[in-house]
């Protein structure tokens, strides 16, 4: 698949801090790893090696990662994941992912036991479409779901403008609706749509419930893409030790509010290992 390239290039995995305890930075679709620039300098300030990543796909520099039946579901990116934590030794990190990025990395923790010590979750969600069968609410109906799908694919550009003004909220920090439009019309369209079917159709309501790694859930109130139902969701059914609502309106308050974030991250790392 990777023919002479490594995980690390193919994905374009960055590595910084000299740090013993390893943290890894899953970022979330629609961007990439430079959404964590605002995080990084408190990050690093604890001593800690840190590695991000992009998603397959998620920039030019990894379309060629990204292959339409290995990607179809969260789980081909999990195993992207666990091949390039293997191949650059990373073990009992801490794992911080937005969105999407933490729910692959929860999938990594249940195929990998050990691979993480504990995972921050940040604006995630175990499913993204309701389930009346059982009172689930993940914000959208079935055919909403199926809709954005359909206007994704017929009209991008028309999409990706819609869609950043309804998932940023409020702009801050420099990044607002105007940023992650751009950052949408960055990625190849087919690729686009790829990566939030898999997305926006998964379900894994019972990976969560087998998660074994400690959980932190940090959740923006209000987030129009995951609403307070499905954090709250999350926490419960992953035994999460923490839920913490960052008052902040938006999808990406890691972007646009770093700073109450930033607080919310070093409460989920000063908690003892044996809490």
């Amino acid at each position: 698949m990777l023919g002479t390239r490594t995980w690390a290039e193919s994905l374009n995995a960055t590595v910084c801090g000299n740090g013993s305890r390893w943290m890894v930075l899953g970022h979330g679709f629609g961007t990439d790893q430079t959404s964590w620039a605002p995080q990084l300098p408190g990050l690093l300030r604890d001593g800690r090696r840190i590695l991000r990543y992009d998603l397959a796909g998620a920039t030019a520099l990894t379309q060629a990662a990204f292959h339409a039946e290995r990607h179809r579901n969260l789980f081909g990116f999990a195993e992207d994941l666990l091949m390039l934590a293997r191949e650059l030794g990373v073990t009992d990190a801490v794992y911080v992912g937005h969105s999407l990025g933490a729910m692959v990395g929860m999938l990594a923790a249940n195929a990998q036991p050990g691979l993480f010590s504990r995972i921050i979750a940040i604006g995630a969600s175990a499913r993204y479409v309701d389930d009346p069968d059982d009172g689930y609410v993940g914000g959208l109906g079935r055919g909403e779901a199926e809709a954005m799908l359909a206007g994704m694919s017929s009209n991008y550009v028309a999409w990706a403008n819609g869609f950043a003004r309804a998932a940023v909220g409020t702009q801050g920090a420099g990044f607002g609706a105007s940023e992650f439009t751009d950052c949408l019309l960055a990625l190849r369209p087919d690729i686009a749509l790829g990566l939030l079917r898999a997305t926006l159709l998964s379900d894994h309501r019972e990976d969560v419930r087998r998660l074994g790694t400690a959980l932190y859930v940090i959740a923006a109130d209000p987030d129009p893409v995951v609403p307070a139902p499905a954090a709250r969701w999350l926490a419960e059914q992953g035994r999460a030790r923490r839920l913490l609502w960052i008052d902040a309106h938006g999808h990406f308050p890691h972007m646009t509010q770093p700073e109450r974030v930033a607080e919310a991250l070093g409460e989920c790392l000063r908690d003892p290992d044996d809490a």
